[in-house]
């Protein structure tokens, strides 16, 4: 749907006239029925002043415009994330070659990195495959972005296989300043946990436990409604990880079996047994540490 058009559906939805919305932001009636026809434009400045005096949220908003669709292009991720799983690579090739040619036409960055993750797809994940200069592009993209917003978190994780752990745990800065600034914001709830708790494993993997420490700080920050069950599960998991690390061994293991007992309940076969052999393999670095 045009801008226009959703103004209009907002307003008939909430019983409002356009005489009452235009006394309410200070235009004329005429000019918003030229908004809602199409005819004229409108300034961000009024586009929020009309969201806030019909109590609708700019993501609400884009979200009609998209005819209650998620933003077309992460759509196009996930087409070819699916293609992948369905070993499509026909799919996944004309999805390439359409990517190539949009971005020479319009030079948009998205359709840059579609294309480098189709190459990915092509050839099965693997870095040694992988053509270097763009694992390299990505990192610089990252790296080269400050104030992260959401799609540089969907593009850290569409290529975080790519990764060694090094330049991973450097893009954790951004990812953390991402999720203090944003906090509130509850739309990127499952991506940005999904990067924490990935991000938190590998630094325990590669003895980087500072790191871990302010990621888990991070990660219980902002999961700590208790509806997000699974997330403060694995948080506790983590938590005793740590624990045990800075050799409050029993206390660590308890949290641990504690969380791994819920994902045995819960018939999470994937995360119970994963969880339980890095519990195993940390206890026997601790047991040959102190030999």
């Amino acid at each position: 749907m045009e801008i226009g058009q959703v103004i209009k559906k907002i307003r008939t939805n909430k019983n409002i006239t356009q005489q009452s919305l235009a006394n309410a932001i200070g235009m004329t009636r005429p000019y918003i029925a030229r908004i809602e026809s199409g005819k004229n434009s409108i300034s961000s400045d009024k586009l929020t002043e009309i969201l806030d005096y019909c109590n609708v949220s700019y993501n609400e908003f884009f979200y009609m415009k998209n005819d209650y669709k998620k933003e077309s292009k992460m759509n196009d991720y996930n087409k070819v994330i699916k293609l992948y799983y369905e070993k499509n690579m026909e799919g996944i090739s004309k999805i390439k070659d359409e990517a190539k040619r949009k971005y020479e036409e319009n030079n948009d960055i998205f359709l840059r990195h579609l294309y480098i993750l189709c190459h990915c797809m092509e050839n099965d994940l693997d870095v040694n495959k992988i053509d270097k200069e763009y694992t390299q592009e990505i990192t610089d993209y990252l790296l080269s972005i400050d104030d992260w917003c959401y799609y540089e978190l969907v593009v850290l994780n569409n290529f975080l296989f790519l990764f060694s752990p090094a330049p991973a745990l450097l893009m954790s800065k951004n990812l953390l300043k991402y999720a203090e600034k944003y906090k509130e914001l509850n739309s990127d709830t499952k991506v940005l946990s999904y990067l924490l708790f990935n991000l938190l494993e590998l630094s325990i993997k590669n003895n980087d436990f500072e790191s871990a420490k302010t990621l888990l700080n991070a990660t219980k920050t902002y999961t700590k409604k208790n509806t997000e069950f699974f997330e403060l599960t694995l948080s506790l998991f983590y938590e005793g990880m740590l624990n045990i690390v800075d050799d409050f061994i029993m206390e660590g293991i308890e949290k641990c079996n504690k969380s791994l007992d819920i994902f045995r309940t819960l018939s999470n076969e994937y995360f119970y047994t994963k969880l339980k052999e890095d519990l195993d393999q940390l206890l026997k670095k601790k047991l040959s540490a102190k030999k």
